[in-house]
């Protein structure tokens, strides 16, 4: 026997419920592999320069 199915109300406050239960885990994440080169580089430069910092900050104490 099947589930009677939802309406179309029921589904959204379902899953309004479940981003309230976990709103990290409901949120999109886009991987690595399928982000923009732009992005990419865009990411690593800025990593580089922050570890620059903390690494410069550490000498400096």
């Amino acid at each position: 026997m099947s589930k009677a199915k939802r309406s179309a109300e029921q589904q959204l406050a379902d899953e309004a419920d479940r981003k309230a239960q976990n709103p990290v885990g409901a949120r999109q994440t886009i991987a690595d592999s399928h982000a923009d080169p732009e992005f990419k580089e865009n990411h690593e430069r800025l990593r580089a320069e922050r570890l620059a910092r903390d690494a410069g900050r550490k000498t400096n104490e």
